[in-house]
């Protein structure tokens, strides 16, 4: 079967179209934030990150390796190793499990305190995700002003 060449060129752009790299998912901030224990030691932060997908189409989140701070001071690092699917033009969310310095939570609640109740959240890092069989490598930068209101 003879394939013309308008023929070819067309089904090549679709080919290069289809495979192109992902925008980055939009943060929207945390869902269901909750602290789990608190000790002299250690005290752990659950938390669902609420994501949107700009994409118009589905993919998987595989791995998430990424660095959080609160008031531009490392608060964790992040790895994240099992598969969320990620819907079209949709939101998404990511469930966290945070390990803090006692001390270093205080000190940003009180920050919170005197910011009206916002704390400084940057989230710098990158996310594999896959797309028809094609792993991509995004990287994530986000920085907002989350607020602490209503927050279990």
């Amino acid at each position: 079967m003879k394939i013309s060449l308008v023929s070819f060129i067309i089904l090549l752009v679709v080919l290069l179209g289809s495979c192109k790299k992902p925008q980055a998912p939009e943060y929207l901030g945390f869902q269901d934030f909750s602290l789990q224990s608190f000790s002299t030691e250690e005290s752990l932060l659950k938390a669902d990150l609420s994501f949107y997908n700009p994409n118009s189409f589905n993919m998987e989140l595989q791995r998430g390796d990424v660095d959080v701070f609160l008031d531009d001071k490392l608060a964790n690092h992040y790895v994240m190793d099992s598969t969320i699917f990620i819907p079209q033009k949709d939101t998404f969310y990511v469930p966290v499990l945070f390990r803090l310095n006692p001390r270093f939570l205080m000190n940003s609640a009180i920050n919170a305190f005197l910011n009206n109740n916002q704390i400084k959240v940057r989230l710098a890092g990158s996310v594999r995700v896959k797309k028809s069989g094609i792993v991509f490598n995004v990287p994530i930068n986000y920085e907002v002003m989350q607020s602490l209101s209503g927050l279990k």
